[in-house]
């Protein structure tokens, strides 16, 4: 609420009495209610399911506007605090580290850089190298790089199913305790390899560390499962169904910041079984270890 002079004064125009309009509210109240004005439905049961909620996640310039006011109404309505964690993002900017601004004349459409490189290259162009409450400089090139790392990663599932349609590989490699014991040596290692890896991108998630979540997944398939298995088992063929079991289990930890071409590649790989988007994670982050396939 705002402290109002109720004094009627003169019009500076007209010469007329005038008043303050005394119904006024701070600009953000109605913005604070939304934790729980949004669960106020006709659906039952809104409101003890999703309140409080657990991430609240916005910008670090409206802390004080927004996020202390719901926090400050919410406790008072409800006795609850609306969100256990506030995750804080930065701005976007552009290539030069400007403020993005129509009068600058350098706002950049997102509509038209996913119409180029598409949605996935636009979205790992914005996480990777994002630390939270940081902004982000957005250059062209950053978005056309990710485009590249799309179309390797389709190069690596033409050349993985390619070899399964030909029945040189089987299309999986059983349960994490049977892999290890099966397995011959350098296929356990190739899988003990990647299941550290899906804990740590797991770990970094849990955390809120998404940037280099990304970035170790990016890096993994690009100059690990591409440079370097997928050539070896050009010389191996007994390394060609660990390399099905890998970019599966790939797809998965890359499936959250590139969902659409994951999820394309995941019904040729598949076919008939469920969507990328609701398959188990490959690592239990509870239990600590692999989810059995």
């Amino acid at each position: 609420m705002v402290d109002l002079d109720n004094s009627i004064k003169s019009c500076a125009k007209c010469g007329g009495a005038v008043r303050q309009d005394t119904d006024t509210f701070d600009t953000w109240f109605s913005s604070s209610q939304w934790p729980y004005a949004t669960l106020q439905t006709l659906k039952d049961k809104d409101f003890e399911i999703f309140y409080p909620t657990d991430v609240m996640e916005t910008a670090g310039e409206i802390i004080f506007f927004w996020v202390a006011r719901m926090i400050m109404l919410g406790l008072y309505i409800t006795g609850e605090l609306p969100f256990k964690t506030v995750y804080l993002h930065g701005l976007v900017l552009d290539a030069k580290g400007r403020k993005m601004s129509k009068s600058k004349g350098n706002v950049i459409n997102p509509l038209d850089l996913t119409a180029k490189y598409g949605t996935d290259a636009l979205r790992m162009a914005l996480v990777i190298g994002n630390t939270p409450g940081t902004s982000l400089a957005l250059a062209e090139d950053r978005i056309k790089g990710y485009k590249n790392f799309a179309n390797k990663l389709w190069n690596i599932a033409r050349y993985v199913i390619s070899k399964a349609e030909i029945g040189q590989i089987s299309n999986g490699v059983g349960a994490p305790e049977e892999r290890v014991k099966t397995s011959k040596s350098d296929q356990s290692e190739l899988i003990k390899e990647f299941d550290n890896l899906a804990a740590d991108v797991t770990a970094d998630m849990e955390n809120f560390r998404f940037y280099i979540a990304a970035e170790k997944i990016y890096h993994y398939i690009w100059h690990r499962f591409a440079d370097e298995i997928l050539e070896e088992s050009k010389k191996n063929p007994e390394l060609l169904s660990t390399n099905y079991y890998l970019l599966e289990n790939s797809l998965k930890l890359l499936h959250p910041f590139m969902p659409f071409i994951t999820e394309e590649i995941w019904g040729e790989l598949k076919k008939e079984e469920n969507l990328l988007m609701i398959e188990k994670w490959p690592f239990d982050f509870a239990q600590g270890k692999p989810h059995e396939s």
